[in-house]
């Protein structure tokens, strides 16, 4: 009858259009996945560092007009600020280490920069260190040489922050406090106990 035979066709197009949405997602997600694949195997090269030092310089006063188009990238980048202080402080150079060089991580607008490392420590070493560090302390204390009192706060709330490049970079940084290793008593460890 052609009231079935109508029905069928509706039924036969409607399994036909199923058909062609499924292929059609399917080639989309082939797509993304290839390009998320080709995305992740993409190796940056690492910048100098005066590269990103000109960039936070260049950013340093946002109320410039030419940052207003930046604003939602600056607004949206406040709520990754934790993670990024966290990545400072778990990279900051211990007692024992004069400095300490990392790798870094940072939007194209300036908006937010990450240390793009973890540190890796073996524990019984890591222990061992700060042992180190509280004999050496405890007999700094005894002695008080380069004990100093901290002005607080050390900057005034419209005292405007100090440019790195300008007023640090050239700082040689303080010596590294490490306890005198004896060549023979300690020598398993006299090598490599301070190394980063």
């Amino acid at each position: 009858s052609a009231v079935g035979r109508g029905r069928y066709d509706a039924e036969l197009d409607a399994l036909r259009r199923a058909v062609l949405a499924e292929q059609l997602h399917a080639q989309a997600v082939e797509v993304v996945t290839r390009k998320r694949k080709g995305r992740l195997r993409v190796q940056k090269e690492d910048l100098p560092v005066e590269h990103l030092r000109k960039i936070m310089k260049d950013h340093g006063d946002m109320t410039h007009k030419k940052f207003r188009r930046d604003k939602r990238v600056y607004l949206g980048a406040l709520k990754y600020i934790p993670h990024a202080v966290f990545k400072l402080l778990e990279n900051m150079p211990f007692p024992w280490e004069q400095a300490r060089e990392v790798k870094a991580l940072y939007h194209v607008t300036g908006a937010i920069t990450f240390v793009n490392e973890i540190p890796r420590v073996i524990e019984p070493l890591f222990i061992a260190q700060w042992g180190t560090m509280w004999i050496m302390m405890r007999r700094e204390k005894r002695d008080r040489k380069h004990f100093k009192r901290l002005r607080f706060p050390p900057f005034d709330d419209e005292e405007p922050p100090l440019d790195y490049g300008d007023n640090v970079l050239d700082v040689e940084p303080l010596e590294a406090i490490q306890m005198e290793l004896d060549e023979e008593e300690d020598e398993a460890v006299v090598e490599w106990f301070y190394e980063h």
